[in-house]
Parts: structure tokens; sequence; C-alpha cells
């Protein structure tokens, strides 16, 4: 039977107690749920404690075994919590809310269930809050998004938005940095020349910058940032990693930027981080900063390519870096709208308009966006006939699966959805191929499944997602709804293995029967999985179960559940079953063809049997009859040497006098190379001392130069007798 629950987590005391203590207007999307290694957190909000269980232990043992534990802060806090994040190492965990944020210091693990100490019940966590009188002062500016950084080398960096365009930077509860990365949105007056800020007016933003608030923003992959003297203030960014000889296109190097020479050696060479920041326009800036830098480069907004007049979304409301190569961006819209894009370094540097801040300088842009598709996310079941209602919309949050870069989520009020992006893959065959080619071939739309529906109709109470985690092996997922049920899945690492929807509704097309003949190349398994290819999902339905359905609602549910049913399984299980038919009459067909072909293969063999045996016989014959005639020529040979003439010692003379003279030839054949080597050496030896006694001159004593000529007379008269040797040896082997 199916279940939502895979886990059990509905009948742990852990989400009993969370489900007790939920408020009863949560009503928007949040993340009360957070998951690192082995460990779920929870966030309980009337204890204002994180709840906390090791779930991969719970799931073997069960949860009457493993109980949970109790984290409670040291400080208290007045603001509400949206969201729990853990830091990349597990050590710290951020309570972040609209109002106010808290980092708590997880304690040490030790025991045999791998526990908080040792499984303690209830433990007090040290906690600080950070910048308490600054949000308690600024109560109009708000947290927009939180993110730890990924190159923290002691764990403990925290980069927050704020509404007011800001990116606080926070290191071991202390603020390291405050990054501007758009205009300030406060209401200025001037007042005898001086520009200052209205404190009466500073709740609101000023009409001339609506839109202009950033929403969210990504961290990508470290880059390599240096500034060249010779070409003044201008900074050069290129990936540092290993891949950048592949990158290609996608990163260009200091010569394609500059148009110059290479032999100009940068100067001032540092790591920076692109953060991708999102604005609610939908322009996309990126601000250029390492960990500790004090002014980074804010840059854009970047060039988004084929340009269209919706800018790529105005109500956008977040973004996902996936660290592909090159790097995907995903833009979120509220209305369901994602737009897939590649993030690329520009040929040019493009300057930017001033934005409308004196104290804010923007650089030239390094980078553009190349979309490559838009898909649009079903908010809810909606009638299968026109909905004459305007359509829904909410924030959609989006997270990466760590498990598999080509796949992301996207949750909202209305459900769940798990995105597939197909080009990632292709992207990878491309840069991997031999052949370059000027433009990789996209053929793959990306998918996007509906995993878990939370809404019927416009009229119906939104059942928001309050919290959604990733765990790891086993691979799953656990959704968190504001009814307190609480949802786990089992998730597929290869994404071959999930439904195969696509994003497009085709409907009004009639499905044609397709031949059997094989002439795609594609096999007939494949051939029936694309017929059965679904053009909506059907997702779980999960309701708010406080409240009921109306009747009209119930049946405009069953009519559209009726529908899909029609449409996308009976007509094509028709369909199928054609194919099926059709199939079994070709393969019955192709029975009797092959059965008449292996009788007259039979009758074939039988007489290349009847063949192979004949020839053997005649074949044994003739070899007999060879063996005859050969022993005949031997005799006949015999015979005929009886009869020659013959002198048996004449013969050993010859043999013996032929044997000496091998003898002796094989004795002298080196005699004439060493006589050679010797005249050789002696050359070699007499040019060497005429070279010598040109650069130096000396006189020898009279009774040397006697001995010397002595020797030299010897040894002419022995090269004389040995070349003598060597011409009577010649003059012997001629004979």
């Amino acid at each position: 039977m199916f279940t939502t629950d895979i886990i059990n987590l509905n009948k742990s005391q852990m989400f009993e107690k969370i489900r007790s203590n939920l408020p009863n207007d949560a009503g928007i999307t949040q993340n009360l749920l957070e998951c690192k290694d082995d460990l779920l957190y929870a966030w309980d909000s009337v204890e204002s404690s994180i709840l906390v269980i090791n779930w991969r232990l719970a799931h073997l043992k069960g949860f009457s075994e493993v109980k949970h534990q109790t984290l409670v802060p040291s400080t208290p806090h007045t603001f509400k919590v949206e969201r729990l994040v853990a830091s990349i190492e597990g050590s710290l965990i951020a309570l972040a809310g609209p109002h106010g944020l808290k980092l708590l210091e997880l304690p040490r693990r030790w025991g045999a269930n791998g526990q908080f100490m040792d499984g303690k019940e209830i433990i007090t966590c040290r906690s600080n809050n950070l910048d308490d009188h600054f949000f308690s002062n600024n109560p109009h500016i708000e947290i927009r998004q939180v993110r730890w950084h990924p190159a923290s080398p002691t764990d403990s960096h925290l980069l927050v938005l704020l509404s007011d365009n800001t990116i606080r930077v926070y290191d071991n509860f202390n603020l390291r940095h405050v990054w501007q990365v758009g205009p300030s949105l406060m209401v200025q007056t001037t007042h005898n020349g001086n520009s200052t800020t209205n404190p009466s007016s500073t709740k609101l933003p000023s009409p001339h910058f609506l839109g202009e608030s950033s929403v969210d923003f990504d961290i990508g992959q470290a880059v390599t940032s240096y500034s060249d003297t010779t070409f003044g203030n201008l900074s050069i960014s290129k990936y540092g990693d290993a891949d950048v000889s592949n990158r290609r296109n996608s990163v260009a190097t200091k010569d394609s930027l500059l148009g110059g020479d290479s032999t100009a050696k940068p100067t001032n060479e540092k790591v920076e981080w692109p953060i991708v920041v999102l604005r609610e326009n939908g322009n996309i800036y990126v601000l250029c900063a390492g960990i500790d830098s004090e002014k980074p480069r804010l840059q854009g907004p970047i060039t988004i390519r084929p340009q269209t007049n919706d800018n790529y979304g105005l109500d956008s409301c977040s973004i996902l870096l996936i660290q592909s190569l090159p790097p995907t961006v995903v833009i979120a819209e509220s209305t369901g709208k994602l737009h897939h894009a590649l993030l690329m370094q520009a040929d040019d540097q493009e300057l930017s308009f001033n934005e409308v801040d004196s104290g804010l300088t923007i650089h030239p842009s390094e980078w553009s966006l190349e979309v490559l598709e838009t898909i649009e996310l079903e908010l809810g079941m909606k009638d299968a006939k026109n909905d004459p209602t305007a359509p829904y919309s909410c924030p959609i949050h989006l997270k990466r699966d760590p498990i598999n870069e080509m796949r992301y989520f996207a949750y909202h009020n209305t459900g769940l959805h798990v995105v597939t992006i197909n080009f990632i893959a292709e992207l990878e065959l491309y840069l991997d191929a031999d052949v370059i080619s000027d433009t990789p071939p996209l053929s793959n739309r990306s998918r996007a499944e509906y995993l878990v529906c939370t809404k019927i109709s416009t009229g119906t109470k939104v059942n928001a997602v309050l919290g959604f985690v990733i765990l790891q092996m086993p691979s799953g997922i656990v959704l968190l709804l504001s009814s307190g049920q609480v949802i786990s899945l089992n998730l597929a690492i290869d994404t071959k293995l999930l439904l195969n929807p696509t994003v497009e509704s085709n409907n009004n097309k009639d499905t044609r029967i397709t031949t059997t003949d094989n002439t795609s190349g594609q096999s007939f398994v494949e051939h029936i999985q694309n017929i059965l290819k679904r053009s909506v999902t059907q997702p779980i339905m999960s309701l708010d179960k406080t409240t009921q359905p109306k009747p009209q609602e119930s049946y405009e549910l069953l009519a559209q559940t009726i529908e899909v049913l029609r449409t996308q399984y009976m007509k094509k299980h028709e369909i199928v079953r054609a194919e099926f038919l059709q199939k079994c009459n070709t393969i019955r067909l192709r029975k009797e063809q092959q059965r008449k072909e292996i009788e007259y293969l039979e009758r074939q063999r039988d007489s290349i049997r009847e063949n192979a045996h004949r020839l053997a016989e005649r074949f044994e014959e003739i070899s007999e009859t060879q063996d005859l005639l050969s022993k005949k020529c031997q005799n006949y040979i015999k015979q005929a040497n009886t009869y020659l003439p013959s002198n048996a010692q004449a013969d050993k003379e010859l043999v013996e006098e032929v044997e000496k003279i091998n003898k002796i030839t094989q004795s002298l054949a080196n005699v004439p190379q060493k006589a050679k080597e010797n005249i050789n050496r002696q050359y070699y030896h007499t040019q060497k001392y005429l070279e010598t006694s040109k650069n130096k001159s000396f006189d020898l004593p009279e009774k040397q130069e006697t001995t010397i000529k002595e020797i030299l007379m010897q040894m002419m008269g022995e090269i004389d007798g040995q070349i003598k040797e060597v011409k009577r040896i010649n003059n012997l082997l001629n004979l």
C-alpha cells in the first residue's frame, strides 16, 4: 500500500509536539526544518526551542527507542522565527525571521547513538541575538535571505540580505562588514544644502525606487581577481579552478577582455566569490567580494539575452545558482515561472547606468546571462475548463539537490515541485567532445513534476509548506505542512527513474499510433514509454483537514481527476493495447516465417551432411593412393643410387679438406678487421699528435728523439708485416 510517510515521522513524539504547537495563522511558506547529516532539526515556536532527532538511527531502531532532544537557546528573542539554516559543517544554526536573527552554537556529540551530549533530553546552548538594537530601531527593514559562506575557514561566516539593499557579514557573533548592493531605499530631505535622512519618513521607501529592493542572493564558485597597473584600476576576474581550460567561451581570459598582450603581468591577485543578487524587478547584479573585503565590486545590472519586454520577471522572488559548467542560474517569479539561464563571462565589459545614489559605485559588468528556457509551474490544481478567476501567485522558494546537480526543488504555498534540468548533461557532453561546434545542441527541455499539491482551487484554505529538507543515505525528502502533517518520500538518485512529464500541455493533439518497425532506432519498450508519457502530473494531495472543501470544489476535483484518467491514462492505455496487438501479430508472422526457414535449413543441413560423408570417403581413398605412390618413388630412388659410380676414399679426403679450410677461414676472418682497427687507431693518434704539435712547439732531447724514431720505425715494420699478412690471407681466400 502506498504511504506518504515512509519514515513514520507523523507517529513520532517530536512531530506530535510540533503539530500541537503550530500557530493557527501559519499561512505562508517558511522553512522550520533543517537537516545536517543524520540529524533532523525542527523549530518549536511555542517553547522557542529546537527539537532534534537522529532520523537515520530512529528509522532503523524505531522512534520508541531513539528519543528526540530539545536545544534551548541561552538568550531569549522577541522576533518570529521563519527559517532554520545550519552552517556548512553543522557547528552553528541561524534562526532568522523578518525582524531578527539569532545564532545558536550546537553542543558536541558523543555516545552510542551519536546524539548531543550522550542523549541528554534538554540542553541549553550558547546563543546570541545579532544586531538586536539595529532591528529594533529599524522595524521597516526586513531580512530577505540568510546564507552561510561556503569557504568560511571557521564555519562561522554568515551573509544576511536586508530589504535596504545591504548584505551584512557576521563572523563568530560579530558584525564584520556591511556591503551595499543597491540604492538606499529611504526618503531623504535637504536642510541648508546638506542631505539628511528624515526620521519620520524612513518607514516607507521612496516611490522612485519601487522594484529596486533586493529579494534574494546566492554565492557562486571562487574566482581569481587581480588589478593590472598597466590598465589603471580595471579589475579582471577569471575562474580559478582546474576546469578553466574547458570553459571555452564561458570564461573570458585577460587577452579577450582587454584585447592586449598577455605579457602584462597582474598584480594584487586575490580570490573572490561572485554573489548573484536578484532584485524584485528582475534585474540581476553581481557582487565580487572576498570573505574579508571591505569594499566589494558591484556590477550590473548584467545583460540578459535574449531580451524580452517583461525583463524575465517583474515579480521575481528567488534565485538559485547551480554549480555546473558554466554555472546555471534559476530565476523564479511568484507567478510560477522559472527561467533557466547560463552565467557567462562577457566578451566585453559593459558600463551600466549610475544608480540614484551618490554613495553607490557600479563597476563595468563582466558577466551576462543567456536564458535557454522558461517553464511554468502549476500552483495548485485547477479546473480542466477555463478558470475565470485570476491565477494564483505566491513566493517560490528554491533549494538545490546536493545529490544531483541536474535537479532542484521548488516549494511554495501550494506544495512541492521537482525540476530536472536536462541541458546540463548535454553541456557536459558538449564540453567533453573532441569536435567543437559553434553552439551546443540543446534538444531536451527541462521537466517539472508536481510531487505534493496542497491546494485545489482559489477558495481553498492554503496548506503552506512550513519546512522542507533533503535527506541523504538513504535519499529522501521531508515536508512539514501548516496543517501539521509530515510527508516523507523516497528520492530517486537517478533522474531517469522519475516520471517524465512535459511542462507544456498537449491535450489538444491526438497521439497517433506509430508502426512497430523500429526505424528510429528506439526499442519497443522506449516506444511504449513515450506513448505512456503524460503531459500533466498527478501530485499527492495533502489538503488542510481542519476545513472541508465545498461541494462544488469537490465536484471540480473529481471531474478533473476523471478527465486526467480518461486522457492521460485510459486513452493512452488503449493506444498501447493496439500497439501490443500489432506487435503480437508481427511477432506471430515472423515466427511462422522463421519456422519455414528452419525447416529449409534442416533440409540443407541433411544434404550437406551426406555430401560431407561422401567427400570424406573419397578423401580416404585418395590418401591411401598417395601413400602407395610415395613408397614406390622411394624404392625407385634407392635403386637408382645403387647403380651410380662412387669413390669413398676421394669423398672422405674432400670432406676433410673442406673442414680444414673452413677452420682456417674462421680463424683468419677477424684478422683484417683487427688490422683495420689498429691502422685507424694509429691514424687517430697521429692526427691528434699533429694537431697538438701545431699548438705546442717544444724540442725533445736527442736521446728521446732517437728512441721515438726507433719505436716508429719498429711500428712501421710491424704495420708492413701485418699488411703483407693481410694480402697473403686475401690471396689464400681467393684460391
